[in-house]
Formats: structure tokens, C-alpha cells, sequence
């Protein structure tokens, strides 16, 4: 059996850490190497070499005290990361038993930094991220500032599955913001004023990667009505 490991700072409660990782469907579209996700199929695609190799699995999750295992079975062999909790750290394990064992190692080490960084991102999103309320498609986020923007977009993000989406937002100053999301990375940001001065950013950034280093300076601290429209 191949095994590699990563460890990462999170100043968050077990508890909240478990509500990431209790969404699978919504955790899973943002690991290294994931292809596709259909009911409790998963579809991994690593590169080796000059091939791809593809892995189809079934996903099993368990949880002990202070603890998580995601289980995939496949053809191929199977795959296991484990999540635990070391004082202020979040250690994830990935194992790998069957095809290719012996090259899997910086393949494993990938996964498992990959894996750990993202939940790291998505816990500290949960516990910095200001009130969203949406029904549907619809809702409200109080106070946007440049601070928060990130973690709102990492939280949307999250929730529909790392799908595409366009967030339209408006205040009752009549300021208008637009967030348009696609392939896990934010593509454009615009923030339009009530005297028509208009704020454009072009990036293409993950969402994981986002901090407030991008939203400095713009027109924001303000409550919006949003919609999400996925794409």
C-alpha cells in the first residue's frame, strides 16, 4: 500500500469541520485529479507519464470521534483518505492499493495536500462568511466588504456542486455587483455605483486561491439582494 500525508493549520471546531466534509457531493468537485461525480460513482483522472490513467470508484464516508474516512472501491484497487483532527491541525492521509502502486507516490502526495488545503479553505469560508440566506436561486448577503467577498463566492461555490454561476447582487443604494464563476475559477467581477462609475476586474483565479488582496478598494460594505444563475 502507497500512503501519503499533509497537514494544515484550521482554528475551527471538529464540528464545523464536519459539516464540509458530511457534503461529499459538494467537498468531492474540488479534490486533485476529479473527473466526474454521478450518484455515489466517482470518476478520478491521473495523469502518469504520458497517460492518463482513468479510476472509477464508490464512495463510502465514515466518522469517528474527531475523525472521517472517505473509502472508494473500484476495479483498480481502492483508495482511502482519512481526515483527523491533531490539536489545531487537519491531517489527511491518502492510501492507494491496487493498480500502479508504485508510481502513485507524488500522485498520493498531490491528492492529499490538494484535499487538505481545500477543506481548510472551504472550513474557514464557513466561519467568515456573513449571512446568506438563499431560497432557490434567490436570498441575501449581509454586508459584503472586500474582506468577506472571497469567502462568499468560496461558500456559493460550494454549495452548487463546484458548478458554474453568475452572482448578481443589489443594494438599496441602487449599487450593483456581478460575479461570474466558471470552471472553478472567478473569471470577472464588476461593481457598479449609483452615480454609474463602473469597477471591472479580469482575473482567472481559483476560487480557492481568492483573498482580499483582489476586492481592495472597491465600492463595497454594503447588504445586497442576490440571484444566483448557473451556468
Amino acid at each position: 500500500m502507497k500512503r501519503k500525508s499533509w497537514e494544515v493549520e484550521i482554528r475551527h471546531s471538529w464540528e464545523s469541520l464536519q459539516v464540509i466534509l458530511s457534503e461529499p457531493k459538494k467537498t468531492l468537485p474540488f479534490f486533485p485529479y476529479f473527473e466526474s461525480l454521478k450518484g455515489d460513482r466517482v470518476y478520478f483522472k491521473v495523469p502518469r507519464f504520458i497517460f492518463d490513467f482513468g479510476y472509477e470508484f464508490q464512495l463510502a464516508v465514515g466518522f469517528r470521534e474527531k475523525s472521517a474516512v472517505y473509502t472508494f472501491t473500484g476495479d483498480r484497487g481502492i483508495l482511502t483518505v482519512s481526515f483527523e483532527m491533531v490539536e489545531n491541525n487537519l491531517k489527511v492521509t491518502a492510501s492507494w492499493s491496487g493498480f500502479g502502486e508504485l508510481f502513485m507516490g507524488k500522485p498520493l502526495e498531490t491528492f492529499a495536500k490538494g484535499i487538505a488545503e481545500a477543506i481548510r479553505d472551504f472550513c474557514n469560508a464557513q466561519a467568515t462568511c456573513p449571512t446568506v440566506q438563499l431560497t432557490g436561486d434567490e436570498g441575501t448577503v449581509e454586508h459584503i466588504t472586500p474582506e468577506n467577498a472571497p469567502a462568499i463566492i468560496k461558500r456559493i461555490s460550494w454549495e452548487l456542486n463546484g458548478g458554474d454561476f453568475i452572482l448578481e447582487g443589489t443594494a438599496d443604494d441602487g449599487s450593483h455587483i456581478s460575479a461570474e464563476v466558471r470552471e472553478g475559477k472567478l473569471l470577472r467581477l464588476i461593481v457598479v455605483e449609483p452615480n454609474g462609475k463602473r469597477s471591472i476586474i479580469e482575473s482567472d483565479v481559483s476560487v480557492l486561491e481568492l483573498d482580499e488582496n483582489l476586492f481592495n478598494g472597491l465600492p463595497l460594505n454594503k447588504n445586497f439582494k442576490v440571484k444566483i444563475k448557473r451556468l
